[in-house]
């Protein structure tokens, strides 16, 4: 009887805990996400420097160096590649904003068939070249940003790579804590990187047939949307059905929009089951929740760490059951 009379201010004290600890995580968004966005960074290239650990022998300082050297490279690769086809796309712009024009007058063309008012020319000045240069420049000091917090991430990443390689960390708490609750991310980062990297290449060859421009680009878009399951695939699917509608029309679009959407279907229903040596499905309420609520305390940072975050909060409430059930259980004897 007196568990039951408490269960009502253990409840009261439960909530308070979670709205004082919700509000300090978003009082305090903008470290925590570099700072997980760091562990996340760390637990993806961590199997890198350990497979050189094991493989060609190396020691600790050796494979860490090695490891940031191959990902530095990597970096500098994939922005070159950004920063030029951001030039070819610049470059390209007045076609596409005269394809734009006449998708405009052939949409007004068939509203005016059946007897429906045209639309208003500020639909089509919307996507303009000016406009877009208005935009480039509008987002130009939040780039500048984020390069410094690139920075820092950079080097809180090579911090965590050292904790978990060092041999002698032994079994303190943190590096105890970094392999518990970092297990499940692993294995969600692993398989999401397989299966998308795969997907990936097959959507390249795709959008290359079909003619879409900039092909590459879309194709690592996609690649780095996967790890946000279901909804970044839609985000994903976006630009490449635009720009086959601005090239080809309607009927190529549709087409690039239907391969697209039966690749997805045929990696996340039979491919990733395949590669995935760990059941970590999350349902897509709880996926949708996860956005929502990490996404509300960590702003952008909390849509790319929504699934990895819920996948630790999931291990540490088990942990948290576990060791209640444990210790309650003496007491029921």
């Amino acid at each position: 009887m007196r568990t039951d009379n408490n269960e009502g201010p253990k409840a009261l004290k439960i909530a308070a805990c979670v709205v004082i600890v919700a509000f300090g995580i978003r009082t305090a968004s903008h470290i925590l996400s570099l700072l997980l966005l760091s562990l996340l960074l760390t637990y993806a290239i961590l199997p890198l420097a350990r497979w050189l650990v094991q493989r060609f022998h190396f020691r600790a300082g050796a494979a860490l160096l090695c490891t940031v050297l191959l990902v530095v490279a990597f970096d500098c690769v994939v922005t070159f590649g950004l920063v030029k086809a951001g030039g070819q796309m610049t470059a390209k712009l007045p076609v596409y904003e005269l394809r734009i024009q006449h998708l405009h007058q052939q949409f007004n063309g068939f509203l005016a068939w059946h007897g429906i008012g045209s639309v208003d020319e500020s639909v089509r000045g919307f996507l303009s070249t000016g406009r877009i240069v208005q935009f480039v420049n509008d987002i130009l000091p939040t780039a500048v940003g984020l390069i410094s917090d690139h920075l820092l991430i950079v080097f809180l990443t090579v911090l965590f790579l050292a904790e978990q390689l060092d041999p002698k960390r032994g079994d303190g708490f943190i590096a105890q804590a970094l392999d518990h609750f970092g297990e499940d991310v692993q294995h969600f980062i692993a398989s999401s990187a397989e299966t998308g990297v795969l997907i990936a290449i097959v959507n390249l060859l795709l959008l290359t047939v079909l003619g879409v421009d900039f092909a590459v680009i879309w194709c690592v878009l996609y690649f780095f949307l996967h790890f946000i399951p279901n909804f970044g695939f839609l985000i994903a699917l976006v630009p490449p059905t635009l720009l086959a509608l601005l090239m080809f029309g309607w009927r190529r679009s549709l087409v690039v929009l239907a391969c697209l959407i039966l690749t997805e279907l045929l990696g996340e229903n039979v491919l990733q089951p395949l590669l995935m040596k760990k059941d970590l499905k999350i349902s897509l309420l709880g996926i949708t929740l996860s956005l929502v609520g990490w996404g509300y305390l960590l702003g952008p940072a909390g849509v790319i760490l929504s699934v990895p975050l819920t996948l630790a909060l999931r291990r540490f409430l088990d942990r948290t059951g576990m060791s209640v059930s444990s210790q309650a259980s003496p007491e029921a004897t």
